[in-house]
């Protein structure tokens, strides 16, 4: 009898210092393994940046974007995936790209006319009107991130993170767009969804790095043809699919 009643309050302290099931599952994306439905729950956002779905035709062409190679960006490597790199496919003559595009507009404008998204002074983007909704929600999410650092593995164990690498840039634009369910690294998006360019969002990878081109912007983490030479999660000019790099779309898109 003394024995049990010895044993009962260390069985009660027990329990009071193990966590209940709630405390014990992540909580939302911050606790890693992020779905779109998870963040589809929480996002509070205004995604199409003010431009509703009756807005949007019901087909129209995107923007035209150049598929040339770049100059290589000496901090490519800068992420952990690994795919096979194979021979480049031969650049395609590039389209004139409207300078427009790389003319700040007001921070004010949400959104901006036609099919092209326009840079704002803040740097984030100004979304096309004409822009299908899964174009606006991609861009609208993007804009979320800029101005965050380069941190690496930023974005993978947490969604909302202090900075971003390359792929959990990429990745929290397309997670939160509801594209893409859970974090992917570089060397994956080299093989991932439809092969080739797309008419509003490509997606160039290789095992090093990966960035992404939508409705005539880049959202990157590379210095590459940025006009002041920064690093960290902005928009920039397209410079289409580099040299080494395998280019990716989502299907429709």
């Amino acid at each position: 009898m003394t024995r049990r009643l010895a044993v009962l309050p260390a069985l009660l302290a027990t329990t009071l210092l193990l966590p209940s099931a709630a405390d014990a599952a992540p909580r939302g994306p911050a606790g890693g393994g992020a779905t779109a439905a998870t963040v589809a729950a929480i996002d509070t956002d205004d995604p199409t940046g003010g431009a509703g779905a009756a807005d949007v035709p019901a087909d129209v062409p995107g923007p035209a974007r150049p598929n040339r190679p770049a100059p290589r960006d000496p901090d490519d490597g800068d992420d952990r995936g690994s795919a096979p790199q194979g021979p480049p496919a031969p650049p395609a003559a590039a389209p004139p790209v409207d300078p427009a595009v790389l003319v700040p507009v007001p921070s004010s404008r949400r959104t901006v006319a036609g099919r092209v998204a326009r840079l704002r002074t803040d740097g984030r983007a100004a979304i096309p009107r004409s822009a299908p909704q899964r174009v606006k929600r991609v861009i609208a999410a993007a804009n979320l991130i800029v101005g965050k650092p380069y941190k690496w593995g930023g974005g993978h164990a947490r969604l909302f993170d202090s900075g971003y690498d390359c792929s959990g840039a990429v990745g929290y634009a397309l997670i939160r767009a509801g594209l893409q369910s859970g974090s992917m690294v570089s060397g994956t998006y080299a093989r991932w969804a439809v092969q080739g360019d797309g008419r509003w969002i490509s997606v160039h990878a290789n095992r090093g790095h990966v960035y992404m081109e939508v409705a005539g912007l880049r959202l990157d983490t590379s210095a590459v043809a940025d006009p002041g030479g920064a690093k960290g999660v902005r928009w920039r000019p397209v410079i289409g699919r580099r040299t080494g790099f395998h280019t990716r779309h989502i299907a429709g898109l």
